[in-house]
């Protein structure tokens, strides 16, 4: 059961929404949490391995007929009553976790935003195969995102995670620079699972933020203040442009974090509301109903 809590920003000039967490009710922690953390050679040689072992599927494609334009083939599916629009880039590799990417992607694009889905790949290639086998036909290459009259107008860039993914992202150059500017202009920008670790981290983005990250990936954020590593194990963090997650569990609330601080609370609960999000305050639950997480059962 997801929790929302607030609390008081570090100094009085920052935003007001510095520093949120959503957290998981008192023991819901699945067993891989607790596992010693792979160094990062292990976790390389495990994500090939995952991707290589599995059967591929046929790709989800999310560009349209004009491949070279950088601007998203879809047409957004949510009204945002008149509320302008929003540029958002998602990077994506050989590697990704898939159900972190298709998420943002998706969520995003439920609430108005135009979401560009860029390809990190050589040779201008579109299509990646991410952690699990799943094949995504991205809208762009970073080529086309990148260099001197590249586009720079991103209201979000949003990084998923998965290994050797976040790995692929965090070291390409043209991309490196293209994050870099991002956060050198004060916006929003936002990571899962291994990305704070792998792509924000060894950048300097975390340095006195407030963060979380994927349990294996979590002891690598050093930059962050000492006073702000009770944040550590939440699933959502929020702290000034910085908005950080854990995986894909927690995917969908990242997701739906991003819609609030792009478009507020209202057009967010909007778009949280057909899609039957679980609140904090759920209710009891039923002998025969099934949910992860620490919500008593009826007597009847």
């Amino acid at each position: 059961m997801v929790a929302f809590i607030q609390t008081q920003p570090p100094s009085t000039e920052a935003h007001p929404h510095d520093v949120m967490a959503c957290t998981s009710s008192a023991g819901c922690v699945p067993a891989f949490a607790r596992r010693a953390p792979l160094n990062r050679l292990d976790r390389r040689a495990v994500g090939s391995a995952v991707s290589k072992s599995l059967f591929f599927s046929a790709p989800i494609r999310f560009r349209g007929a004009n491949h070279a334009a950088v601007s998203s083939p879809a047409v957004n599916a949510a009204a945002t009553d008149g509320a302008p629009k929003k540029k958002v880039l998602v990077p994506v590799a050989d590697g990704t976790e898939e159900i972190e990417a298709v998420t943002v992607i998706d969520v995003l694009r439920r609430a108005g935003a135009e979401v560009v889905v860029c390809s990190v790949e050589e040779e201008g290639r579109l299509e990646v195969v991410c952690s699990r086998g799943v094949k995504l036909v991205a809208d762009v290459n970073v080529k086309d995102v990148s260099g001197r009259n590249a586009p720079n107008d991103w209201d979000l860039i949003a990084v998923p995670g998965g290994m050797p993914g976040a790995e692929r992202i965090a070291d390409h150059i043209k991309f490196d620079a293209v994050l870099k500017k991002h956060f050198m202009a004060g916006k929003l920008m936002a990571a899962i699972c291994a990305a704070p670790a792998i792509c924000f981290e060894p950048k300097g983005f975390l340095e006195g933020y407030a963060a979380t990250a994927h349990p294996a990936f979590v002891d690598e954020l050093g930059g962050s203040l000492q006073d702000k590593n009770i944040y550590a194990e939440a699933r959502v963090v929020v702290d000034r442009e910085v908005v950080t997650s854990r995986g894909p569990g927690t995917a969908l609330e990242w997701a739906l974090c991003l819609v609030e601080r792009l478009y507020g609370t209202e057009h967010c609960k909007k778009i949280a509301g057909p899609m039957v999000v679980q609140p904090a305050n759920a209710r009891i639950r039923n002998q025969l109903e099934w949910r992860l997480d620490e919500a008593p059962l009826s007597e009847e």
